[in-house]
């Protein structure tokens, strides 16, 4: 199993919830098995996704796809996010 953890600012959550719940086509195409989604307390425009996949390479070939980057950029995501990949250890 491998976590993708993906933390950023959005400029208004409403338009970035959209565009995260539109682009369930590009999660399942990189065959993600779940995800969730946090808010900072006190900071409700810092969000926190969590996606985990069956193995290390679908979690990375994920995050390195330019239709993420260009969806989050589309969506209002501000700066550069913090993503890090976690690999299950036995």
């Amino acid at each position: 199993m491998a976590t993708l953890f993906i933390q950023h600012d959005v400029e208004d959550y409403d338009i970035w919830y959209a565009g995260y719940v539109s682009a369930e086509d590009l999660r399942q195409a990189h065959g993600y098995i779940s995800k969730s989604l946090y808010r900072l307390e006190g900071s409700p425009n810092t969000i926190a996704a969590i996606h985990t996949f069956a193995n290390r390479d679908q979690a990375a070939a994920f995050r390195d796809d330019p239709l993420l980057r260009e969806r989050m950029h589309n969506i209002g995501v501000i700066g550069i996010p913090r993503v890090e990949l976690y690999v299950e250890q036995e």
